[in-house]
């Protein structure tokens, strides 16, 4: 981790293009895509062999229904009461989330109705092989069940043919309806134009590298997308009275998911400052985290605020994936904080609580894409039909202003179909 100011960050924000795929990225994912759409089950068994199983036959892309069951009935008790309790608290969040329909008039006679109908088929990008990612199972597959979605479909990529146990596991909890094993850009290309062995979905969910994202990129419009969703953030609010050690190990946490995880630590103290990073490289001598050591040479970083003023602006700039408040005062951060995916309040409520079991979804906007977008819920699994009927004296009254604006235009048709409908009224 690095000290540095603010405007220093800025711009090293605006040049920064880690979620940018590189030329051969798009080159390689573009490929791959125009092969799936023109071969179909050919180019995804091709590109399975090439990249996650030399022995994979169509037959064996599908994992059937009592494999899930053995994989749930194989794992621990721990890690199914585990699962469960994730399960009940993800569910019970996300079902608060539900869109009700209604009907309104206005002051004449218009009757408007928005109806929510679920999105009928959805493909599930679960990353992993032999890495194991069950939360992200329940993450999104639980909300799309709350939102009455009928085909639930999660691909799941593998190594040499095998899959996490524990991720199978949880797709046998969510009952989801569909598992493939494939992953990579072969797996968002095939749910987006469908193969002989592989269902075509509507919109495609989920995290995956930078091939994956860049899929989805390219796809949008071919398949609905969720969001883009980059390598995993945290940035931490702290004062001279925060815990560096708690502190620390938040930031650790978070740059262990990805070499190219970005964290930041946001501090009117620069004793407290000065006091993580040591508990940091303290912590590092004795754990050897995975990822962590490139994550915090390259992308950490911590900026000095004049106040807390100054630490809500910097924050909202950032527009962090895991906003973490470490300051006993909370009471003026939720008036303050605009941009940020999911905020964590208190030193003892740990991101990592998040990640799996507080209930909230982990799946959310990073590379300052809170700026505008919002982690994944119920509403990413639903869309709205909206129903409006026309009464005389609502025709009466707009009719000739309509065609008015109509002409103002150029449409003369679309004058024209509402002129003859008043000449008949």
């Amino acid at each position: 981790m690095r000290e540095t100011s603010f405007n220093n960050l800025k711009s090293i924000l605006q040049k920064n293009t880690i979620s940018q795929a590189n030329q051969e990225v798009k080159k390689t994912v573009s490929t791959i895509i125009e092969d799936v759409r023109k071969n179909g089950d050919k180019a995804v068994l091709k590109y399975v062999k090439k990249f996650e199983n030399k022995k994979a036959t169509l037959s064996n892309l599908i994992i059937k229904p009592k494999a899930l069951k053995e994989a749930y009935n194989s794992i621990t008790k721990n890690q199914r009461e585990a699962l469960n309790l994730a399960y009940e608290r993800i569910n019970f969040y996300h079902s608060h989330q539900i869109k009700k329909n209604h009907k309104f008039k206005d002051k004449l006679d218009t009757t408007f109705s928005v109806q929510w109908n679920p999105i009928e088929n959805i493909g599930l990008y679960i990353p992993g092989g032999l890495a194991s990612y069950p939360s992200t199972v329940l993450m999104t597959a639980i909300p799309a069940k709350i939102a009455g979605v009928k085909n639930i479909m999660i691909s799941i990529p593998s190594t040499e043919g095998k899959v996490s146990t524990l991720t199978l596991a949880a797709a046998h909890l969510c009952k989801v309806n569909k598992v493939y094993n494939i992953g990579g850009a072969q797996a968002i290309a095939a749910f987006a134009f469908g193969t002989q062995t592989i269902q075509k979905a509507y919109k495609v969910f989920g995290p995956g590298n930078q091939f994956v994202a860049e899929a989805k990129k390219q796809l949008f419009g071919t398949i609905g997308i969720d969001l883009q969703a980059g390598p995993s953030e945290i940035l931490v609010l702290a004062d001279k009275f925060s815990k560096p050690d708690l502190i620390a190990l938040d930031i650790l946490a978070q740059a262990e998911h990805d070499p190219h995880a970005k964290t930041y630590l946001v501090s009117t103290s620069k004793t407290l400052i000065q006091e993580v990073i040591q508990k940091i490289k303290e912590t590092q001598k004795i754990h050897k985290f995975k990822n962590a050591t490139e994550s915090l040479k390259n992308y950490s970083y911590a900026i000095l605020a004049k106040n807390s003023l100054e630490m809500f602006e910097i924050t909202n700039f950032i527009a962090p994936e895991h906003l973490h408040f470490h300051m006993k005062d909370s009471s003026q951060i939720e008036q303050n904080i605009v941009n940020a995916g999911s905020v964590f309040i208190g030193e003892q409520n740990a991101v990592a609580l998040g990640d799996y079991s507080i209930g909230t979804n982990h799946v959310l906007p990073t590379d300052q894409s809170a700026r505008y977008s919002s982690g994944l819920s119920v509403d990413d699994f639903v869309k709205k039909t909206v129903f409006v009927k026309v009464g005389k004296k609502t025709f009466s009254k707009i009719a000739s202003k309509t065609i008015e604006l109509a002409k103002s235009e150029g449409l003369d048709a679309h004058a024209l179909s509402i002129e003859i409908r008043a000449s008949k009224s």
